[in-house]
């Protein structure tokens, strides 16, 4: 009959003289462990702008948005949507471009701060025939980097690599396609269609 009073006792004492368990927060800041996944951060330094964080976010936290005026391309992380699940830094292709941190406080009393959104803006390219959204140009600077040699067989990259040289004049739409259209920037859909008149039909 004693003993377990005895245990009691003996536990209420080593929990008087031993440290607690838990922290102090909000009072003191609390430090979460480095594995910890907490709010996803766009590094400007490795983000190419390509939008698979977009596509492979389930909780639809990241936003894409393409200003052709502005040759803007603006990538928006939502947190008061981000379910931290890391399926962003996973599937970046450059591995580096966006990072769960271990900021872990999604507290807020307004909707619309701003510290609730993470944001970063690239520049875009556009097709200089019908004027769509080809990429972002840290994009087609990132693949041409990775095909190396290989690279200078398309006009997209080539052109890319001078533009980091001098700056090349945009070309300007004619009513119809030209061989010389070959040599432009452009997007999968018109390129196609310049390749199909060049081989099949006469073009002056």
């Amino acid at each position: 009959m004693y003993l377990p009073k005895l245990r009691e006792i003996k536990e209420a004492l080593s929990s008087f003289f031993s440290k607690p368990y838990t922290t102090k927060f909000p009072k003191e800041p609390f430090s979460a462990a480095e594995e910890y996944r907490g709010k996803p951060r766009y590094d400007s330094a490795f983000c190419i702008g390509c939008g698979t964080c977009v596509q492979v976010c389930p909780a639809q936290a990241i936003k894409i948005a393409d200003n052709k005026e502005l040759l803007k391309r603006t990538l928006s992380i939502s947190y008061l949507n981000c379910i931290n699940c890391g399926q962003c830094e996973e599937n970046c292709i450059t591995g580096k471009g966006i990072r769960l941190t271990n900021e872990y406080s999604f507290a807020t009393m307004d909707k619309n701060d701003p510290k609730n959104f993470e944001t970063i803006d690239k520049e875009i390219v556009l097709c200089e025939i019908c004027g769509e959204v080809i990429a972002a140009r840290d994009q087609l600077l990132w693949i041409k980097d990775r095909l190396g040699a290989k690279a200078y067989a398309h006009p997209n990259f080539l052109l890319e690599e001078q533009k980091q040289f001098f700056e090349v004049e945009p070309a300007v739409p004619k009513s119809r396609i030209r061989r010389e259209d070959q040599i432009k920037e452009l997007c999968p859909i018109c390129r196609h269609k310049v390749v199909v008149q060049d081989e099949f039909y006469t073009i002056h």
